[in-house]
């Protein structure tokens, strides 16, 4: 019973830092723009190119999640495509709506285990398709990147000297974290208490690892004998992201952001690798932060076009997640009493 007020604590004090993140990025954003010129960019947005997008990125989760079922029928889970589209947006509404600690690919996990007894490999297929998504996305900003900008350097960072004030700053940051590091340890090594618990999580991690890598050695094995699983999977990724960038660029057109397409193929999918990082909710003011930073550094847009730009891409990604607060209200995640425990 102790270690459910301790684990609320830590989850109550993690959601206090990713809300810190999110208003420090919201402000960095948005402290220097001009909200006239700002709302007025949203009113450039033609009809079509909005409906075109928001159509665009509810195919392009389908397409998501029709990846995720190929990757568990190759694991012989006969899950109904129906199942897996239904799973897939139920898992997108928590990872775009609410600011779970968990995540929508643990939710994605958890239920999909439901609906068959090989509850670890179908678990562990969520991540598989984590790893493809965000290894497609990074492909196609490396190859765009070295196909158009390779040797322009046009990400670099200027350098600007520290002044006395920050490096004083920097020290103190540093001895402080020299300090909790040394005082760390130290309890460890001097607390029985901290040393049982310490030993006690080393073996149920070790064990845990121990049962997760065997599962995970079959379904690299799998993808050694089904050699175009993964080749597969990765251009239908190509596929379905490349139409979402190229619905951005169209919104970017009427938004006066930037012409180039080539622009948009590598700092989105930059962004969206950038944004898995758990440091916000939901990626909130990261990929924000990230459109307008490159936009404006490397694109020459005006601050308030690209932020217009940035906003957009929020609405469509959260309105690429409402279908799964339907799924949410019915329960369509559940296993139904008629279906059937896939093996």
């Amino acid at each position: 019973m102790e270690g459910k007020p301790h684990n609320l604590l830590k989850g109550k004090i993690g959601l206090i830092l990713r809300l810190c993140v999110v208003v420090g990025a919201g402000y960095l954003i948005f402290r220097n723009l001009d909200c006239r010129e700002f709302a007025a960019a949203f009113k450039q947005l033609r009809g079509w190119v909005i409906c075109t997008a928001i159509a665009v990125k509810l195919v392009s989760e389908g397409g998501m999640a029709f990846r995720w079922w190929l990757l568990l029928r190759a694991l012989s889970i006969q899950i109904p495509l129906k199942t897996a589209v239904r799973l897939h947006f139920h898992g997108l509404f928590f990872s775009s709506f609410l600011p779970t600690s968990t995540g929508g690919d643990f939710i994605r996990a958890w239920y999909v285990s439901r609906h068959t007894n090989k509850r670890v490999q179908s678990s562990l297929s969520v991540f598989v398709d984590r790893f493809t998504g965000l290894f497609s996305t990074a492909l196609i900003a490396g190859v765009a990147y070295f196909l158009y900008f390779s040797g322009q350097g046009f990400l670099a960072v200027e350098t600007k000297k520290i002044s006395d004030v920050e490096g004083r700053y920097q020290a103190w940051f540093l001895l402080f974290l020299v300090c909790f590091l040394v005082l760390a340890v130290l309890f460890v090594l001097f607390s029985s208490k901290a040393r049982y618990f310490l030993k006690r999580g080393f073996l149920i991690s070790r064990e845990a690892l121990r049962r997760v890598f065997v599962h995970i050695r079959e379904i690299i094995s799998v993808f050694l004998r089904k050699w175009w699983l993964f080749p597969l999977t990765v251009l239908i990724t190509l596929f379905f992201q490349g139409l979402t960038i190229v619905s951005f660029w169209l919104i970017g057109l009427d938004l006066g952001v930037s012409g180039q397409l080539q622009y948009y193929f590598v700092f989105f999918p930059l962004v969206w690798v950038i944004g898995v990082i758990p440091v916000s909710i939901a990626g909130l003011g990261i990929l924000e932060g990230g459109v307008v930073l490159l936009f404006v550094k490397a694109a020459g847009a005006r601050a308030e076009a690209a932020a217009a730009l940035a906003i957009c891409q929020r609405a469509l990604f959260l309105i690429g997640a409402l279908p799964g607060i339907w799924v949410h209200l019915r329960a369509d995640y559940l296993p139904k009493k008629t279906d059937h425990i896939f093996y």
